[in-house]
């Protein structure tokens, strides 16, 4: 009997040690699984774009799943930002958290952002540059491919991948203005003076203070870059500086008969901006981007009256325009590299670009064999406009590099509203960006004061 007892509590104690190992397999596994869950091939893999940049982020994934089933269960993400300084400060915390996406965009006029060093190169074997260079337009080739030289090897890199481009376009009421009024700067300045003369409530063209022109510093940018292909802040010199602000002021000028700052101030205290008055037929030309045309319609413009042409330059041929656009890069931390290149690798198909472009239709392709199809159609059904209305063979696309964005183009609007054609107030501007360029990309003169 005693024997049977011992025997019995050594069973119970056998089963207890027993159902304890199970328990802890059991809880082991349950972690392993939570593990494999939360890593590479189950957390969300996410996209962050700015301004637009897949309009139909939901479309993009199904037709991405589509060609790349593998992917078909994968929770994909995508975030757009409207602000370009919302985007660029919620990145850089992102980084600095650890809840970074696993692509993301940057615009082309900041050549070396803080984020450089946070971008993979992309692998040969995915896009290869030689047939980047033959199928997109030669500018992308000149701010895209990088090299990369040891003492074994020289090799080349596709580093980023555009989609679009954008420039800058002229709006015009056609019943005040024709398309030969509209081929050189010379000419736009005739039919300046000539509306002002007959039509003397009228205020010909907007463009001068900053506040209340659409992307004023894309305007001005574009009157640097006129000046003997000047494609970085870093070439804007007192020279370059004093014709270009004198051109971009001129519009302005009240002893032109322009009259643009009489309601410049009304307009601030409204909140209203150039797009009001075109409208009302009381601006008679804006310049800004494709988008644009969205804020007119809104506006509700004559659908018959709208025309466009690209921004004019000194001369009908020659010099160089400024090219607008937004490029995809793969995050060097990212956790999940092959789906990354993956995606890219779709974006660099025709399809793609053909179904992104029938959404975003004010957008020209970045690929040569679209353009033939793409600038012949309409870029808002209601309007005659088409996309070869802003396209000039003879203009040569270029970047400007800004160096630090968000601070250029908040600042050099400050600027134009000063009404002061003041060459040195730009170049101490210029030497306070570079100041911040220094400190935040080479860590050196940290104890400057930049402002």
């Amino acid at each position: 009997m005693e024997f049977n007892k011992n025997k019995l509590v050594f069973w119970v104690i056998g089963g207890l040690i027993l159902l304890s190992i199970v328990f802890l397999l059991i809880t082991i596994t349950n972690k392993n699984k939570e593990s494999v869950k939360t890593g590479a091939s189950w957390e969300v893999f996410k996209i962050w774009t700015f301004w637009n940049s897949m309009t139909d982020s939901l479309g993009f994934i199904d037709w991405f799943k589509n060609v790349n089933p593998d992917y078909k269960n994968r929770e994909i993400v995508v975030e757009n930002f409207t602000s370009y300084e919302d985007y660029t400060y919620t990145l850089m915390s992102a980084l600095t958290s650890w809840k970074w996406p696993d692509l993301f965009v940057l615009n082309n006029n900041e050549k070396n952002t803080v984020f450089t060093n946070q971008i993979l190169w992309l692998d040969p074997a995915t896009i290869n540059p030689n047939d980047f260079r033959k199928r997109y337009k030669g500018f992308f080739s000149d701010d895209l491919i990088s090299t990369y030289s040891d003492s074994a090897w020289t090799t080349e890199f596709l580093i980023w991948m555009p989609v679009w481009y954008e420039t800058l376009w002229i709006y015009y009421n056609r019943k005040y203005a024709k398309d030969s009024d509209l081929k050189n700067l010379a000419s736009l300045n005739n039919i300046v003076s000539d509306l002002k003369n007959k039509y003397s409530d009228l205020i010909p063209i907007w463009i001068w203070n900053g506040s209340t022109v659409f992307d004023a510093q894309d305007i001005i940018t574009q009157f640097f870059m006129l000046e003997w292909w000047v494609t970085w802040i870093s070439n804007v010199n007192q020279s370059v500086l004093k014709s270009a602000i004198s051109s971009y002021l001129l519009y302005g000028d009240t002893t032109w008969y322009n009259w643009y700052n009489s309601r410049f101030q009304e307009l601030k205290d409204t909140k209203k901006d150039s797009i009001y008055l075109f409208s009302r037929w009381e601006v008679l030309m804006v310049v800004w981007y494709p988008s644009m045309l969205k804020k007119i319609k809104e506006s509700g413009f004559s659908k018959s009256m709208l025309q466009v042409t690209p921004f004019p330059h000194y001369f009908s041929g020659g010099w160089t325009t400024l090219a607008d656009y937004n490029y995809f890069v793969v995050n060097k931390d990212s956790t999940n590299i092959a789906l990354a290149n993956s995606i890219i690798a779709y974006l660099y198909s025709d399809a793609w670009a053909t179904s992104f472009l029938s959404y975003n239709t004010d957008q020209l392709p970045a690929l040569l064999s679209l353009e033939s199809d793409k600038l012949q159609q309409k870029v808002d059904p209601d309007y005659t406009i088409i996309l070869w209305d802003f396209y000039n063979e003879e203009y040569e696309l270029s970047s400007f590099d800004k160096w630090i964005k968000n601070i250029y183009d908040k600042n050099i609007v400050s600027l134009l509203d000063t009404n002061v054609n003041n060459e040195d107030i730009f170049l101490q501007f210029k030497d306070s960006i570079l100041c911040k360029v220094n400190k935040m990309l080479t860590f050196t003169n940290l104890w400057a004061n930049c402002n």
